[in-house]
């Protein structure tokens, strides 16, 4: 069974004053028995531009298990904001983009927030959006008119929620087809209803932090599920919505 964890950190982060390096990532991995993982830069990143080149190489060193997510302010201005998108996806191979509604204090609904809905129409890549935990951004309803407005674009409501929102992320899914749960930091109650509500083709594993990645597979292993289920959320779904080649 391949597990794939959808939600991974690497560097450092002055919002929420973590750190990541690449041993601890992979070895977690290994420890855990993940295959293959999304890797992205904290919001709080230092030098977001620089852990993306980090991110590239250890996915080098380790072909087939590390894919890079972009994650940069979109504040910071709109050309350069491109530019850095473009290289990812065209120089780096990554397969996705973040939106973090609280680390970077962006409205999905927003102009700026807008344009990495743009970008991920533009390079045909997911777009991961901050759910849950710094509402009123971070509302999983606020993604609902992005995933009417963009029917094409895969859009994953990270952490689905937060506990808090669960229910709004669970429900705001259902709507949409193109909406997708990733619940790192979710109860294990809430992921059966959610698997339940959404289907398991539309729910994904993902821990968010290193410390966090045998919590949250002990979450699915507590779950009643058959095989093909189980293997559908701990790496399928996550491996089909970001195309990877497992």
């Amino acid at each position: 069974m391949k597990i794939v964890d959808a939600h991974y950190h690497l560097g450092d982060c002055r919002v929420f004053s973590l750190n990541a390096t690449e041993d601890e990532i992979v070895a977690t991995m290994d420890r855990n028995g993940v295959q293959a993982a999304l890797v992205q830069p904290f919001p709080g990143a230092s030098d977001p531009r620089a852990v993306h080149d980090r991110i590239a190489a250890l996915g080098q060193k380790h072909p087939g298990r590390i894919f890079g997510i972009i994650s940069l302010n979109p504040h910071t201005g709109r050309e350069a904001w491109n530019r850095e998108v473009d290289r990812c996806v065209q120089d780096l191979g990554f397969v996705g983009i973040k939106l973090h509604t609280i680390g970077h204090a962006c409205n999905p609904l927003s102009e700026d927030g807008g344009m990495i809905f743009e970008a991920a129409r533009r390079h045909k890549i997911p777009v991961m959006v901050h759910t849950g935990m710094g509402i009123p951004l971070a509302a999983p309803s606020l993604v609902g008119p992005r995933a009417e407005q963009y029917p094409d674009v895969p859009i994953v409501l990270a952490h689905m929620g937060f506990v808090i929102t669960a229910g709004e992320a669970v429900l705001t899914a259902k709507r949409y087809p193109n909406l997708y749960l990733e619940t790192s930091w979710s109860m294990v109650g809430d992921i059966a209803w959610a698997i339940a509500t959404v289907g398991a083709d539309h729910v994904m594993f993902g821990s968010d932090t290193t410390d966090n990645v045998a919590v949250e597979l002990a979450k699915y292993r507590s779950l009643d599920l058959d095989d093909e289920k189980r293997a559908q959320v701990l790496g399928g779904t996550a491996a089909q919505v970001f195309k990877l080649p497992l």
